[in-house]
């Protein structure tokens, strides 16, 4: 595993990426055993002739000139359209639950760079159900979570940065949300994107954590003295988002890599934030809903 991950922090050869993502993932595997217990034999091509709700339907076209406009692929009626859109159609009938939400469509439309859209599909069912496991779901708590994960790491990572933060009152669903729902696609482009889940697919969630948390030290802390110094005269937690936003496609990408490996931050690091954090929003809601029960129940008593 280690000569893999070395492989992938290096980044896949372009010409065998998509492989690479479809085998790392463990999508082949998936693809292979559900088409093998299909009667039709392709669950895929079985999804397309079924329908999801008007409504989802509505929102993925809606969605399709939106996603890489400037790509040949998917512009105006191209090719790439109607595979994205037979893609996420089919994720939809696949999880009726989830259905369809708009951060999707830059995901399946990079698989779709890589890969046919049967594949790709798989790959997508993966990345929902096994990398990001709720981050679609209703209410976005698997999202909320990671979120407020990442905050606790900071504390571990930058005293200095998470000072800062917490100075401006600053909710971390506000940087992560784009950044994590999308994988990074709408703050990277190719090449560099494709590098972040090259490892992303051989190690992990774990990724996405790293690179937020080094642009967050990079703008809040250890970086460019001209941006932290901009950061810490911020007075208000929208312009210091923004800066962080900013910062992150501006910094050196080679040395976000370098510092990402760097990061003092272990597995079971990451395990004890995100087990903190799914306690506190687990508290914040039984809370919540007491405090509705309790307005409820003099509500009734007022009557």
């Amino acid at each position: 595993f280690d000569k893999v991950k070395t492989r992938c922090r290096k980044g896949i050869p372009p010409s065998v990426r998509g492989q690479g993502w479809y085998h790392l993932s463990a999508a082949k595997y998936r693809h292979e055993n559900a088409d093998r217990n299909c009667p039709t034999g392709s669950v895929f091509n079985l999804y397309l002739t079924q329908t999801p709700t008007l409504n989802v339907l509505e929102d993925i076209k809606k969605d399709l000139a939106r996603s890489f406009p400037d790509h040949e692929m998917f512009r105006d009626n191209g090719c790439g359209q109607e595979s994205l859109f037979d893609v996420l159609k089919a994720y939809a009938v696949h999880d009726p639950a989830v259905g369809y939400c708009q951060a999707q469509a830059p995901i399946a439309a990079i698989l779709l760079m890589h890969l046919p859209p049967e594949q790709a599909f798989w790959v997508f069912v993966q990345i929902n159900e096994e990398y990001v496991k709720g981050y679609f779901s209703d209410g976005l708590m698997a999202v909320k979570e990671d979120a407020l994960a990442t905050e606790l790491l900071i504390q571990r990572v930058s005293q200095r940065g998470y000072r800062l933060l917490r100075k401006l009152d600053v909710d971390p669903i506000l940087y992560t949300l784009d950044w994590y729902m999308t994988l990074f696609s709408r703050t990277y482009r190719a090449p560099q994107l494709f590098r972040i889940w090259d490892m992303f697919f051989c190690e992990g969630v774990k990724v996405l954590f790293r690179l937020a948390l080094v642009i967050l030290r990079e703008t809040l802390d250890v970086g460019p003295p001209d941006i932290v110094t901009k950061a810490h005269k911020c007075d208000n937690a929208m312009d210091l988002i923004a800066l962080i936003k900013q910062t992150a496609k501006s910094l050196p990408f080679d040395v976000l890599l370098i510092k990402m490996d760097k990061l003092p931050l272990t597995d079971i690091d990451l395990a004890q934030a995100c087990g903190q954090a799914r306690q506190q929003l687990n508290s914040d809601l039984n809370t919540t809903n007491n405090r509705k029960t309790s307005s409820r129940a003099q509500a009734k008593k007022h009557k």
